[in-house]
Formats: structure tokens, C-alpha cells, sequence
């Protein structure tokens, strides 16, 4: 009767166990969000430094465009996009412009859908987020 017992439980406490395991994914198999709409078109965003009474240009990452969906708003976009990027803290995002280190992303309405905008910290990083957005178009 005690063994019984014993089975039940351990029965009852693997069957609540396992869909906890099922639901967390490991972060190395993670995806970009921006993958979950479709991105219409990439292309480079120039951004304007100011030295002194001088201004200068440079790469500063990607402009990003994602088709009008039913409901989609530029809000409910830029919001979804910022918990992701929460969540994930950079990590485990392979080929997604989102993964790269203290990326600022905003997003405005564009037409017939949003634009957004992802930019880095130095050219460097600005060419690595480009190269990444492209990949969302092929």
C-alpha cells in the first residue's frame, strides 16, 4: 500500500515537471522577433555625430521594414520588440540585428506599415547590425 503511494506521487510530481521543461527552450535556440513579421525591405541608416561646431556621418545600424499587419500598431510593435530584447538580454538571438550589445530600437509608422530603426554605438557595430537585417529579407 505504501509503495503504492510512493509511485503515485513520484508519478504525479514527473508528470507536472515535464511541461516546465518543455516550455523553456534553451536561449541558443532562440529567434528574432523580427522574423515573426514580414520584413518588406533593409536599408542603411546614417546617423549624425556632432564634434564641436562640426557634424559628421556615419553607419549607425538599419532601417528596418515590416508590413502592416491586422492590429499591429507601431506602439504594440516597439513594445513587443523591447520585452524580447528583455528577455533575451542579447543572448542566444543567432543572426538577428537585435542581438548586438546596448542596441537602441524605435519604431515609427511608415506608410503602409512601420519602420524601425536599430542603431549601435560606433560604425563597427552599425555594419553588423546591416549585415543582419539583410539576412531578414532572404
Amino acid at each position: 500500500m505504501f509503495s503504492k503511494k510512493i509511485a503515485s506521487v513520484l508519478v504525479l510530481s514527473f508528470a507536472t515537471a515535464v511541461p516546465g521543461f518543455a516550455l523553456a527552450a534553451p536561449q541558443s535556440q532562440a529567434h528574432c522577433i523580427l522574423k515573426e513579421h514580414r520584413v518588406t525591405k533593409v536599408q542603411a541608416l546614417n546617423v549624425t555625430e556632432r564634434y564641436g561646431r562640426g557634424t559628421v556621418q556615419r553607419l549607425g545600424g538599419a532601417l528596418v521594414f515590416v508590413q502592416a499587419a491586422p492590429g499591429l500598431t507601431a506602439e504594440w510593435l516597439q513594445l513587443t520588440i523591447q520585452r524580447h530584447m528583455a528577455e533575451m538580454g542579447g543572448a542566444g538571438m543567432a543572426n538577428c540585428p537585435l542581438a548586438a550589445k546596448d542596441v537602441r530600437v524605435t519604431v515609427e509608422s511608415a506608410g503602409t506599415g512601420f519602420a524601425v530603426k536599430i542603431t549601435g554605438k560606433d560604425a563597427a557595430q552599425g555594419k553588423e547590425i546591416l549585415r543582419l537585417a539583410q539576412l531578414l529579407v532572404q
